[in-house]
């Protein structure tokens, strides 16, 4: 979020003749601008706008990109003018920051936990006290870059994935200060080119960064989205309009800085960014800045009644707006009605103006936390309420409200989040190993109990077919899914495996290696690839080796069907009818299992099982036996279903 909100400290007049005027260095003081908290308002609208589904706003997320410019150039603009009073130092710096973002932000941690403590399941619990921990400390877009992706539907993260944003302004807080007083330090000898030696090196900061977003964007796309590395040109933008303002101000620029931040909303999505498209929302929010005034159309209209109130309480709004609308998401389980939605979004914008009234203002004023060391008390004292249940629900101490719910229906597996491979050591051969995704991993438990002595080689998300891929980028998780079939081969040669027990999720969007080219998801073009892939996995493994591949787990697909979330999140909830069984053409198996079977005929050593046999009958498929769940996600198994499908396998495979 951009900040500081409001009038900033402003400067008495330059007392270095020479740093005033053109660039911008103790020139003025900083007044307040009503087109800027506008601007904001532009911003917030759009962001709030895209978490909650708004159509045809793909690109609201792009609201972000305009806070980062508008805090870029406050914050310069401030420490320049501070800095050319001689008022500036660290420590005021730092705790003006603190006023600013600390205060209103530990409230919306804390309901944050409450909500998810009271809604998600464990697994998803404990990624959410994994992101509330990383929040608090200013390092979620890290464990994002690691974990997630921003357009992922992952929902233990989900609550507080808007707050990487405010990671990748401290990180940037706690270095540029540093840069910018050094610089001018170091040009004390020449003070007539420090303005022009700070934005030469603004300027090549940003193109750096720049660049290497697009460097990033194929190999790592959710380090390039999260990285401060591949998002400080957009504060840097910031920057250098703070210090070199224009000579004067042309309402028709500014107009089409603001047609270029709504274009750019209209044109950006999730595979233009990082990208050559985020020029248009960071450069128009620039001209935006230079150009508009109180003088001229641009400014006028931004600084309407309504969005300088909005525009004013937009870090309290952004901070809110996510929990609230994840929450909702992830109770309803399917897309919940639009007044619903809206009615979310209202409680949003009253508790972001309430945060503005009651929290914000009354710290940046002084009439709380006066002095700093209740401050820093105070902060410290916030910061133990949020990490130490944060802490305790990543080591599971802290267990959901559903935790009872999950653990009598059905246990459920570990998240599926990470590459799986449980090899043991030595030469001595192996009875199986399970190869796949985490839909093979799902059932690894279950028949290392049955046959004993196995491994598990397997990979989240990845279609490991030679020649194709379900990544549409060269990432390392690309790289190394593609290598994964080669891999099974020299495993399953060295320690003379009897059996490959292949499953994954087959019907998804497939690429070729390599290539960014989709050659089909259900098309016979498609399906050929797949048939070619899998029989060249059978060629690469020996003759004497069994290969058994297990279909795909039937699915409720049904828009809108609450079962879509997980039987186990739907038994959590209060209020919600819980299905005990979904119509069998709905299951996403139907027209991939068929095609598995034909193939696995043409094979040698080579069989199939199809896990419908024993979830569903002829019409219907179950999602609870003995009164346990069979699914805890809308598509993989409690550890209770892994063993009720394995139990029929070994019925069919009692020895390899």
């Amino acid at each position: 979020m951009a900040v500081p909100s409001g009038a900033s400290a402003g400067c008495a007049p330059c007392k270095v003749p020479p740093l005033c005027g053109r660039w911008g260095i103790g020139g003025r003081q900083l007044q307040y601008r009503g087109e800027i908290e506008g601007l904001r308002a532009l911003a917030v609208i759009p962001v709030v706008l895209f978490h909650a589904w708004m159509p045809g706003l793909g690109g609201g997320f792009a609201g972000v990109d305009v806070f980062f410019v508008i805090s870029g150039y406050l914050i310069t603009r401030t420490i320049l003018d501070e800095q050319a009073q001689e008022r500036f130092t660290l420590r005021r710096f730092y705790e003006r920051r603190a006023r600013r973002i600390l205060p209103a932000l530990f409230p919306v941690l804390l309901v944050s936990l409450l909500l998810a403590w009271a809604t998600m399941t464990p697994p998803d619990f404990r990624k959410f006290s994994q992101s509330m921990v990383a929040s608090a400390i200013f390092a979620a877009n890290m464990l994002f870059a690691q974990k997630t992706s921003y357009f992922d539907d992952d929902e233990g993260f989900a609550p507080l994935l808007h707050l990487w944003t405010l990671s990748v302004e401290e990180q940037f807080y706690i270095v540029f200060p540093l840069l910018v007083v050094g610089l001018l330090l170091m040009g004390r000898r020449f003070p007539a080119k420090r303005g022009r030696v700070l934005s030469a090196v603004f300027v090549m900061l940003a193109l750096a960064s720049f660049a290497s977003g697009l460097l990033l964007r194929t190999s790592d796309p959710s380090l390039a989205f999260f990285a401060l590395l591949t998002r400080a040109w957009e504060l840097l933008v910031g920057s250098i309009c703070a210090v070199v303002p224009a000579t004067r101000t042309r309402g028709w620029v500014a107009l089409a800085g603001l047609a270029m931040i709504m274009t750019g909303y209209a044109l950006v999505d999730p595979s233009t960014t990082p990208g050559w498209l985020m020029l248009l929302p960071v450069i128009g929010a620039a001209l935006v800045l230079q150009h508009a005034s109180a003088e001229n159309l641009a400014g006028k209209v931004l600084s309407l009644a309504p969005l300088t109130a909005i525009g004013a309480a937009s870090y309290g709004i952004y901070l809110w707006h996510n929990p609230l609308l994840a929450t909702l998401d992830y109770v309803w389980l399917g897309y919940p009605p639009i007044w619903v939605t809206g009615g979310t979004v209202a409680l949003a914008v009253f508790l972001g103006f309430m945060s503005l009234r009651f929290i914000e203002r009354p710290v940046r004023s002084g009439q709380l936390f006066r002095n700093p060391m209740m401050l820093v008390t105070g902060c410290c004292v916030m910061l133990a309420l949020v990490v130490l249940p944060g802490l305790a629900g990543h080591l599971r101490w802290l267990k959901p409200r559903s935790a009872p719910v999950s653990e009598a229906l059905g246990n459920i597996p570990p998240p599926g989040d990470r590459v799986w491979e449980v090899i043991p050591t030595g030469k001595s051969p192996l009875n199986f190993v399970v190869f796949g995704d985490s839909f093979a991993r799902q059932y690894f438990p279950a028949l290392n109990g049955r046959y004993g002595n196995g491994a598990v080689f397997t990979a989240p998300g990845c279609l490991a077919l030679p020649g194709l891929s379900n990544f549409n980028d060269r990432s390392e998780a690309a790289l190394d899914c593609a290598s994964r079939p080669g891999r099974l081969a020299q495993l399953v040669r060295e320690r003379q495996i009897g059996a490959v027990i292949w499953a994954q999720r087959w019907k998804v969007e497939m690429y070729e290696t390599g290539s960014l080219q989709s050659v089909g998801q259900s098309t016979s073009q498609g399906w050929q690839a797949m048939r070619r892939g899998i029989a060249q996995v059978r060629a690469s493994l020996p003759p004497e080796t069994r290969l058994i591949i297990i279909g795909s787990t039937p699915t409720a697909m049904a828009a809108g069907d609450p079962m879509e979330g997980g039987y186990v999140r739907c038994l959590a909830f209060i209020n919600v009818t819980c299905a005990s069984t979904f119509p069998r053409a709905l299951a996403e198996s139907q027209g991939i299992n068929p095609l598995l079977a034909k193939t696995t005929q043409e094979l040698p050593n080579t069989r199939f099982f199809d896990p419908a046999q024993v979830l569903c009958d002829d019409r219907t498929c179950t999602l609870r036996q003995q009164g346990k769940a069979i699914y805890h996600d809308w598509t993989h198994l409690t550890d209770f279903g892994a063993q009720t499908v394995v139990q029929r396998f070994v019925q069919e495979n009692p020895t390899f």
